[in-house]
C-alpha cells in the first residue's frame, strides 16, 4: 500500500462547473475513484495543515462541508513545522507558487509517493524538476492510469 497527497484543487474538482469541459468532468470522476480506493484501504491518504487552511478559505458552506468530509479520510496528517517551511522555500525557488511549494513540501514530509493535482502548471514543473523533488508529481488522470495499469489495484 502506498501514500498519496491530493492537492486542494483535486478535492474541489467535483464542485467545479464542468458542464462544457470534458477534462474537468473526467477529473471529477477520477477523484471519486481515488476516494473509493481510500475507503477500501487500497491507498493511504495524507492530510495537512495546508489543506485544512485552504479548506477554511472556501466561501460556499456546502462545498466546505463536503471537502472537510473528504479531508477526514486521511490516515496520515502533516503539521506545519520550520523544517517544512524551509523545504517549501527551496521548492518555491524552483518556480512553484508559495502555496504549491508548501503542499509539495508537506507531501514529501508525509512520505507520499505521489503528489496528485489538477493544475497543469504544477504537473509540467513537477515533471521538469523530478530530480529535485522527493515525491512524484502527477495529474489525477495520469495517476489513475499509472495505478490501474502499473500497480494493478482492483
Amino acid at each position: 500500500m502506498f501514500r498519496i497527497y491530493l492537492d486542494s484543487c483535486v478535492y474541489n474538482r467535483p464542485f467545479d462547473d464542468y458542464q462544457m469541459d470534458e477534462k474537468m468532468f473526467v477529473e471529477a470522476m477520477a477523484f471519486y475513484v481515488v476516494l473509493h480506493w481510500v475507503e477500501n484501504s487500497k491507498i493511504q491518504l495524507i492530510g495537512s495543515d495546508a489543506l485544512l487552511y485552504e479548506c477554511e478559505q472556501i466561501l460556499d458552506t456546502e462545498r466546505k462541508r463536503r471537502v472537510r468530509t473528504y479531508l477526514k479520510r486521511a490516515i496520515h496528517f502533516v503539521e506545519l513545522s520550520e523544517h517544512i517551511i524551509e523545504r517549501a522555500r527551496i521548492i518555491n525557488s524552483y518556480g512553484f507558487k508559495s502555496i504549491d511549494a508548501l503542499h509539495i513540501a508537506m507531501a514529501e514530509s508525509g512520505l507520499a509517493e505521489y503528489f496528485v493535482t489538477c493544475d497543469n502548471s504544477i504537473i509540467k514543473r513537477g515533471r521538469a524538476l523530478r530530480e529535485k523533488l522527493k515525491v512524484k508529481v502527477y495529474g489525477i488522470l495520469e495517476f489513475l492510469t499509472e495505478i490501474i495499469y502499473a500497480k494493478n489495484i482492483e
